[in-house]
């Protein structure tokens, strides 16, 4: 093998493949020092803590967990080829989905960045069975090219060779090199390459760290993570090492990350993250050299230990969620693919922001089908970007649409957009919740929610703070107008079940100021991210129609061993001489107030509260599985009990009027009242799969009433 590593240096030209003379000696040292490792290193043990979560990420680039899932393993490598993670703890908090992580990959690290070929840190196929004592992973695993194999030349570009930072140590200090590296995966292969940075040691010319994405191509050439038009399918990674008794470069850091959009489905970000830390190394060394196959893949064996064991684990290193929330999908734009990337030539996409502005369905407009395009300058003019969505409501025969732009400078947004929308009236309504009927509405005649025929033009500036993890504010200025609509259809294609009526609105236009502030905006009660998070709303409208209206949120989530706390408190005031219905604030129903009927409450003053506590029994929380690649997380059976209630208030005539108006062309009494007094429901009961379902029974307490059987999906009774 030697031999051949001396040729593959000696051969490779600069031109195409280096971008100097300096950056092909570089990585040819680097090929050498990283083909193999160092001659006494016989192998290491190490503790591994791994977080799997399932995110969404909106296009402000915010996150929010619907599934988290930790695991606790002891690992052993050997040079001469194994790698054996035994698998001690095991947790996880669900929204609903009972799917666990492991039913799309199974290893999940990398042992060791030396060889010439890499096994991804995530292997995609067919899962693990934990029942199993010993087995080899079978499917379609991803293997790539080193960056620095003997063939290198045949995958690679290379560039950049600059010193990037001076690490310091107790023992040395240590200057790190940055390579930069290109694939020239011309032909289809099953291999996959690595495209992003590598810091090297410069002493050492070991590898520090490795960033970037992998690229793969399949029999007819086309990406095997974007196997249609309009999907975009990415694996990232971010693998760090540490010294290691000042000698040897181990695991410390690695991260790879499944991020993809579909077009059809708005611009809404599905992501994949594992995080693992290392740590507690304990390196086995030998005078002796045990020679080394570096095309070897290494199997990666995994084993579990008992199922009460690991549902009785306790030692965890770091609460459920922090590694989770300690990185961020927007990470990796600058290595991203084309679609994604904020530098490059222009670039026309045509997707929607939402999948609302191509389908849509109600029973204002019948089925609504249109079409939105968006503009991005990108390297042309950085930042400008400038789009539009048209669209047509078959039943209503109306045209809807608008058109925006916006300038991306550092942290601050400035953007103009002017629209006609079919705006719902509802409140409180959760993030990435529906905004209209949809499928309940086109099968079941479902449509929980009111609308008013809008058309704004708002210039607007945003102010990231942090991240936008962290906080952002937002302020808009400009004009809009309001149309009562009504419901055009009585049932919808597939049910008899008559539609409500639309409530009423009032008409009219108005000068309509803004301002909006967010705190840790991916905590809520609706989603398993933990933390403290806040949300503050306040508008103002002057003309035809004049109000003045506030909002607050307040959430947080705790997680203290196996018990979970979560809160979410939302609270508003509308006031003004004349208020129009669209602005009151109106609960009762699924999502709002549960147990009463649909907006039967309604109040210019009004607030809402839930507050959750469960603790998980530590039984059978191992994974399972259910057939062939799909695992569940164990049954983890828990006790929980929730208290969630509202209240609404008319504090004047002038909101009295307000109410009145609500269903007055087509009800003779008032469609909505206050509740008089804190309406509240108690539950108890249990859960199952982490809090991914709940059965249980509960009541109100504000009034003598019996116990009730109450049950679905998610931690909230």
């Amino acid at each position: 093998m030697l031999p051949l590593l001396v040729f593959a240096q000696l051969s490779a030209a600069a031109g195409p493949v280096y971008s100097s003379e300096r950056v092909r000696d570089l990585v040819a040292r680097a090929a050498v020092a990283n083909h193999a490792p160092p001659p006494d290193l016989r192998g290491y043990r190490a503790r591994v803590e791994t977080e799997f979560s399932l995110l969404l990420r909106d296009t402000l680039g915010r996150e929010r967990a619907a599934q988290i899932e930790q695991l606790s393993s002891k690992v052993k490598w050997t040079r001469d080829g194994s790698y054996d993670m035994h698998v001690v703890g095991y947790r996880s908090q669900s929204l609903g989905a009972p799917v666990s992580s492991l039913s799309f990959v199974q290893g999940w690290t990398e042992p060791s960045l030396y060889g010439d070929r890499l096994q991804l840190g995530v292997q995609l196929g067919a899962p693990p069975d934990p029942k199993a004592k010993r087995r080899k992973p079978t499917g379609n695993w991803i293997v790539a090219v080193h960056p620095f194999s003997y063939d290198r030349d045949r995958y690679y570009r290379f560039s950049g060779g600059d010193t990037v930072v001076v690490m310091r140590t107790a023992g040395r200090a240590i200057p790190l090199v940055r390579i930069h590296v290109f694939p020239r995966l011309g032909d289809a292969t099953r291999l996959a390459a690595f495209e992003g940075e590598i810091d090297l040691d410069a002493d050492r010319q070991q590898i520090v760290r490795m960033r970037g994405q992998f690229k793969v191509l399949a029999a007819k050439g086309r990406p095997t993570l974007s196997p249609m038009p309009g999907l975009v399918g990415v694996v990232y990674c971010e693998f760090v090492n540490a010294e290691i008794d000042g000698r040897y470069w181990l695991p410390a850091f690695q991260r790879t990350e499944l991020q993809s959009t579909f077009a059809l489905l708005g611009q809404t970000r599905a992501v994949m993250r594992m995080v693992s830390h290392f740590s507690d190394h304990f390196v086995e060394t030998s005078d002796s050299l045990v020679t080394v196959d570096a095309n070897r893949e290494i199997p990666h064996l995994t084993t579990w230990a008992p199922n009460d064991s690991v549902s009785h684990f306790g030692d965890w290193e770091t609460p459920l969620g922090v590694a989770t929330a300690d990185v961020n999908a927007n990470d990796f734009d600058d290595v991203g693919p084309d679609a994604w990337k904020p530098t490059g030539q222009p670039r026309i996409d045509v997707s929607p922001t939402k999948t609302d502005n191509i389908f849509r369905y109600d029973r204002v407009e019948g089925l609504y089908t249109g079409l939105e395009a968006i503009l991005r300058m990108r390297s042309a003019a950085p930042g400008l970007s400038m789009g539009g969505s048209v669209g047509w409501a078959w039943t209503e025969k109306t045209v809807r649409g608008g058109a925006h732009i916006s300038l991306q400078r550092g942290l601050w947004t400035t953007g103009a957009r002017v629209e006609r929308m079919l705006a719902s009236t509802n409140d409180f309504t959760p993030p990435l919740n529906p905004e209209s009927g949809g499928l309940a509405a086109l099968f079941g005649s479902v449509d929980d929610f009111d609308y008013v025929d809008r058309r704004v033009a708002l210039g607007s500036l945003t102010k990231v703070i942090g991240s936008p993890d962290q906080s952002l504010v937002t302020l808009q200025l400009g004009g809009g107008s309001d149309r009562a609509e009504v419901s055009r259809l009585d049932h919808s294609v597939f049910s008899r079940r008559s539609f409500r009526p639309n409530r009423g609105v009032a008409s009219g236009r108005y000068a309509l100021g803004v301002f909006e502030a967010e705190l840790h905006p991916g905590v809520s009660g609706e989603f398993v991210q933990p933390g403290v998070g806040a949300r503050l709303h306040y508008e103002i409208g002057r003309g035809d129609l004049e109000w003045q209206r506030a909002e607050v949120l307040l959430a947080g989530r705790k997680y203290l061993g196996p018990f979970v706390l979560s809160v979410q408190g939302d609270a508003g005031a509308v006031w003004g001489a004349v208020i129009p219905p669209q602005q009151l604030f109106e609960v009762g129903g699924s999502g709002t107030l549960s147990g009463y009927d649909y907006k039967e409450f309604a109040g210019d003053r009004a607030a809402l509260l839930r507050g959750d506590v469960s603790y998980a029994f530590p039984i059978w929380r191992m994974p399972r599985r259910l057939w062939r690649t799909l695992f569940v997380p164990g049954l983890g059976p828990g006790i929980a009990a929730g208290l969630q209630g509202g209240w609404t208030s008319l504090t004047n005539d002038a909101a009295r009027a307000s109410v009145n108006s609500l269903g007055a062309s087509w009800s003779t009494t008032p469609v909505s009242r206050p509740t008089d007094g804190f309406r509240a429901t108690f539950a108890i009961g249990l859960t199952f799969f982490s809090e991914a379902a709940h059965i249980g029974i509960a009541r109100p307490i504000d009034h003598k009433a019996p116990w009730r059987f109450v049950g679905g999906l998610g931690h909230s009774f």
